[in-house]
């Protein structure tokens, strides 16, 4: 595969009025956009309605219109300075979990309509169970997913399974819609999520939520080893206990 860089104008040239934008003093009209960025007017008013339909640019009324940047840039900063924040501040708790249970810790976040995992802390154990960063995760087969999904309003609920399909990858796996709610249903009774061989044979995992300052479930956090580890009725209480008071440190030090 060649490592050559495709240019595409109209990205370039969408790129090139953001970047005006946010270097200038003042709004500018599509007129002086075009002088300076050499792009001719009708196609640079094609491209204004697009930035300002994501947000991207904000319109201004008048003789002529102006344009200066919207608050979706500012909006995209925001939330990438907070994940970073929040990656400083569920490391430690992380590795403590790890330390607790021997198992590996991961922190499941909803962004965008998809399930993601941000954070892992892998254990001390001669063998890890080792997921993906930022890869989509299949809510039925994911304890972290499960319990964030679970903690919403029904109306959310119902329509993100609406727009899914529940892939069946083993036969632990619930894959018809209305037992999943039901699953999703007991979830947020009993305050964890499981994951009990349903995306692979002999592993497991459980994750509790993770609830912000308005008591929003904005996360989840959990841990996965082997099947084994959560059927021994004592070892499967201390793994719930040390989750739910990692994910209330959690809590305490967002809140701050």
């Amino acid at each position: 595969m060649s490592d050559e860089i495709v240019i595409v104008p109209a990205v370039m040239r969408a790129l090139n009025v953001i970047e005006a934008l946010f270097s200038g003093t003042a709004p500018k009209s599509l007129s002086d956009l075009s002088k300076e960025l050499d792009i001719p007017t009708a196609s640079l008013f094609r491209i204004m309605k697009n930035l300002a339909k994501r947000e991207y640019v904000t319109v201004l009324e008048g003789n002529p219109v102006r344009y200066t940047i919207g608050h979706k840039p500012f909006q995209l900063v925001t939330e990438y300075r907070s994940r970073l924040d929040q990656k400083d501040v569920i490391k430690p708790v992380m590795q403590e979990l790890t330390s607790k249970t021997s198992q590996t810790a991961q922190y499941a976040v909803f962004q965008n309509g998809q399930f993601i995992y941000i954070e892992q802390v892998l254990s001390t154990a001669e063998l890890n169970i080792i997921a993906q960063l930022y890869m989509p995760l299949e809510v039925n087969t994911s304890a972290g997913a499960k319990v964030i999904l679970a903690n919403q309003p029904e109306e959310l609920i119902d329509q993100y399974l609406l727009g899914i399909l529940l892939h069946k990858r083993t036969v632990h796996t619930i894959d018809e819609r209305e037992a999943f709610k039901r699953e999703l249903e007991l979830t947020k009774k009993r305050g964890f999520g499981m994951d009990n061989e349903e995306f692979t044979i002999g592993i497991g995992c459980m994750a509790v939520p993770v609830f912000d300052g308005d008591g929003r479930c904005t996360a989840a956090i959990g841990v996965t080893g082997y099947i084994e580890e959560y059927r021994n009725k004592e070892n499967f209480e201390y793994i719930k206990k040390c989750l739910q008071e990692a994910a209330g440190k959690i809590k305490g030090k967002l809140s701050i």
